[in-house]
């Protein structure tokens, strides 16, 4: 974090979509291209690979972070941080990995870089951002080389979806960290854990009622700054949501449930979708929105 301040070369450590090389150039919202400086496997200890950030349900459950392991705290219970200032949690993951380490990609970026980075993860929002910057320990797969300070992202109390337990990711996301783990070159088992983590695959019906839905939720909540209605309909679709791992009928139950919930504000978001198009002044980033989750894997 002091080469922050000091507006220097920064290690990042990336997980979720950033273990893909590709996929971190091309994020900045800015449509500004990502040079990293240097792209490479690695491991920290005594976290774990977490999906807790409140993500868009149904369509993306929650998006992912890392988490503090228990082993990672100090003994004394009483304290709610420990030596290197975490707060402490007791959250767990949906489905654990075998051994206390996650891992990622150790990247160098410029400070001008890193800043869209963090831009792109929503940073700079204030209390109401779902990451915050934490300093981890990354190990290099690459045995040559010394283990450096990083700065990665933990998932805020305000963005957290659940304080006890991790949700799951959809079938899109995770496909896309499956895909960024091969391309990185990831531990094999860690690989395989990752294929084997149950994922939340909607329905094209629930994806297309989802993605309409929140074109008109995104200008109530960004353009008429009116939080309530988008917040309300959030909390609504946690509550119908079925974990993957359920019978399929409580699945479909589940998806039924979303449309009836989705519907009203989805069929605002078509009209408002459709005089987008039609006037050919469609903004750049609601254009991405829409290809990035309409997205398949």
């Amino acid at each position: 974090l002091d080469a922050l301040a000091a507006n220097e070369d920064v290690y990042y450590f990336g997980v979720g979509s950033n273990l893909s090389r590709s996929r971190l150039e091309n994020r900045s919202m800015s449509g500004k291209k990502i040079h990293p400086i240097s792209f490479e496997p690695c491991v920290i200890y005594d976290f774990r690979l977490a999906f807790n950030l409140t993500g868009i349900p149904p369509m993306e459950p929650a998006m992912g972070s890392i988490e503090p392991l228990p082993s990672f705290y100090e003994e004394n219970d009483d304290d709610q941080m420990n030596s290197r200032q975490l707060r402490r949690t007791e959250s767990k993951a949906f489905v654990a990995y075998e051994t206390n380490e996650c891992h990622g990609a150790l990247i160098k970026l410029s400070a001008e870089d890193y800043d869209l980075v963090y831009q792109s993860e929503g940073g700079g929002s204030g209390p109401t951002q779902g990451y915050e910057e934490i300093e981890v320990t990354c190990v290099p797969y690459d045995k040559s080389k010394k283990p450096v300070k990083a700065v990665a992202y933990r998932t805020t109390e305000f963005g957290r979806v659940d304080q006890i337990q991790d949700l799951w990711p959809s079938k899109r996301y995770m496909g896309i960290i499956r895909s960024g783990a091969a391309e990185l070159g990831l531990e094999a088992s860690y690989q395989k854990w990752l294929a084997d983590h149950p994922a939340h695959e909607p329905s094209l019906l629930l994806r297309k009622v989802s993605i309409n839905s929140c074109l008109f939720m995104g200008v109530l909540h960004f353009g008429l700054n009116l939080h309530f209605i988008p917040l309300l309909q959030t909390v609504m679709l946690y509550q119908v949501l079925v974990p993957p791992t359920a019978p399929v009928w409580k699945q479909y139950l589940g998806e039924v449930a979303a449309v009836i919930i989705l519907f009203p504000s989805s069929l605002l978001g078509v009209t408002l979708r459709t005089i987008l198009e039609k006037s050919g002044k469609t903004p750049p980033i609601v254009k991405k929105f829409i290809e990035h989750f309409e997205e398949t894997t």
